[in-house]
């Protein structure tokens, strides 16, 4: 039996729906023990409030999702050269063979790159190379797993190849063996036309790439280009990263979401971006591409790499700057059950919202923190500081009235808090080393 696709809405409902039950035993939980049976009346926001925080997390994880893709974008692409001993799984034997197979007919090897930025749980290898006439280059690839990768199948960690050229100075054409994965398909290049051909030999490939760049040159009235360089193929990739990151930045994240399902229910084998945009896309000499690489941009890695790391500290910041929503949004819950009478709070909330203090300065202090988490995932370390700061006073009130299972949750938001604030600060410190990146070499 064929399994069910993979459907990241369904991912998220679920979560959503497990966090909002948790949130009701605990709720219920604490009611009880706060209230005694007198809890049992209070029921109905303890149902109200958990399908709330259950609706926030759906809402909050559609836009993980998307910030993923987007972050999984490199506007600052460049090629770093690797040395064969500190990639000891890669298959060098394999690369090798296929790299003699294409300088047999005339290819020139172009080197063996990283890009300089590693996807979360991947890192690649690539030995590229280049046509007599430089009118295509292919990439010789080879990805090693180094963590969980749920939305890859295990054929993605095979030596791949990809065979890539440019019509007309901007269409980008390229023929491969790799799967199509909806996470690539969701992060395509609406300029380029991609096809794919799983389990084919290189020669075959090197053929349906032929006829690829045939058609589209014929239905575009567009050339094929000579003189693809690797400066060239750097600058062009960085073109296709920022076009995909502005796309991505444009669509919500239901959108994206509703695009990964909608390829994981029908996959592809090959797309384009619309033909009547590519036909009408102006013809570019290469001389403007290399105009923007005159300073030497094209050829040098940009100085704030992505790492593997730096992804983790992001999401470490991202995960202690999302309490303060958190506070923010369990703190006006707080304050409106304390408006109507009830006895019935959030220990996380704050608990200055519950002191008489006011349905103005009560909701200027949610506003507050919700500001504080916006400004935090910026990221703001001053952000950082004054809402820990202000919570640890916060803290006070519940020492104070001696509610030590108060006492107990702040401590435990304190701490989210506290390491959302060494991330943010480890990341500034890792931008401020940065440094220039290697040189591509032939």
């Amino acid at each position: 039996m064929a399994s069910e696709p993979l459907s990241l809405r369904r991912l998220l409902i679920r979560q959503s729906v497990v966090v909002a039950v948790i949130v009701l035993v605990l709720s219920i939980a604490i009611s009880f023990l706060s209230s005694g049976p007198d809890a049992f009346t209070q029921m109905g926001w303890a149902v109200l409030l958990s399908a709330g925080i259950g609706a926030f997390t759906l809402w909050q994880g559609g836009r993980r999702v998307r910030q993923g893709f987007i972050d999984g974008t490199n506007p600052g692409f460049a090629l770093v050269p690797v040395l064969r001993e500190t990639w000891p799984k890669a298959d060098w034997a394999a690369l090798d063979d296929y790299a003699a197979r294409l300088e047999a007919l005339g290819f020139r090897k172009l080197g063996e790159f990283t890009p300089d930025k590693a996807v979360p749980a991947v890192r690649g290898v690539a030995v590229l190379l280049s046509d007599p006439k430089e009118t295509m280059i292919v990439e010789l690839q080879h990805f090693e797993r180094l963590g969980p990768t749920p939305l890859l199948g295990d054929e993605h960690f095979e030596v791949r190849i990809a065979i890539g050229s440019v019509v007309g100075g901007r269409i980008r054409v390229m023929v491969s063996d790799r799967p199509v994965f909806p996470g690539f398909y969701v992060a395509r290049c609406e300029t380029g036309v991609y096809a794919s051909y799983p389990g084919r030999p290189i020669f075959d490939l090197l053929d349906k790439h032929r006829r690829l760049v045939e058609f589209v040159t014929e239905r575009t009235g567009k050339a094929l280009d000579a003189g693809y360089t690797l400066p060239r193929y750097v600058m062009l990739e960085r073109e296709k990263q920022a076009e995909v990151r502005a796309r991505l930045e444009g669509m919500s994240p239901a959108a994206v979401i509703a695009e990964f399902d909608a390829f994981a229910a029908n996959p592809k084998s090959s797309y384009a971006g619309d033909s009547a945009r590519l036909k009408a896309l102006p013809a570019r000499d290469w001389r403007e591409l290399d105009a923007a690489a005159m300073d030497g941009a094209a050829t040098t890695a940009p100085k704030a790499a992505s790492t593997p790391e730096d992804l983790a500290l992001r999401q470490r910041m991202e995960g202690g700057a999302s309490w303060f929503y958190w506070i923010a949004g369990l703190s006006l819950v707080n304050t409106v059950t304390g408006a109507i009478g009830s006895s019935w709070g959030f220990v996380i909330g704050l608990g200055f919202t519950q002191v008489e203090a006011g349905w103005a300065l009560s909701l200027g202090s949610v506003g507050l923190f919700a500001l504080l988490g916006w400004l935090a995932r910026k990221p703001s370390i001053a952000a950082f500081w004054i809402g820990i700061v202000l919570f640890g006073l916060d803290t006070l009130i519940f020492l104070v009235a001696g509610d030590w299972v108060g006492v107990a949750f702040h401590g435990l938001a304190l701490y989210f808090l506290w390491t959302g604030l060494k991330a943010a600060r480890e990341m500034k410190k890792l931008a401020a080393r940065s440094a220039t990146g290697l040189e591509i070499t032939a």
